[in-house]
């Protein structure tokens, strides 16, 4: 089968971008969908600049489950994740990610039903 061109503009929209993100950031930091914001922008050279406020999901206290590593160590891992999925799913240079978290969640493992 061979590619013919079609005319025609391949588009994804500002929401669907802010959408992806948010998504995205959520699973990259484990943290509820619902409480994780993103905002994308064109940064003026047709690259993504990502803006992502979310919860840091620690571990439940007193299970002895202590993070591998700080915080920042854990915001930078995320950062890099984050741009490099959005790249993967929508084709869009991710040129930043800031990332802020917001408040702090209790990470509980999720029950199989």
């Amino acid at each position: 089968m061979s590619h013919v061109p079609v005319p025609g503009t391949d588009r994804i929209a500002s929401p669907a971008l802010v959408h992806t993100a948010q998504a995205v950031a959520a699973e990259v930091l484990r943290a509820p969908f619902r409480e994780v914001r993103a905002r994308v922008v064109d940064d003026g050279r047709g690259a993504l600049a990502v803006e992502v406020t979310s919860p840091l999901a620690l571990p439940v206290l007193g299970t002895h489950a202590v993070p591998h590593e700080p915080v920042l160590a854990t915001a930078h891992r995320a950062r890099t994740s984050i741009a490099e999925r959005l790249r993967t799913i929508t084709g869009r240079k991710v040129a930043r990610v800031s990332l802020t978290f917001s408040s702090a969640v209790l990470a509980r493992p999720r029950r199989v039903r």
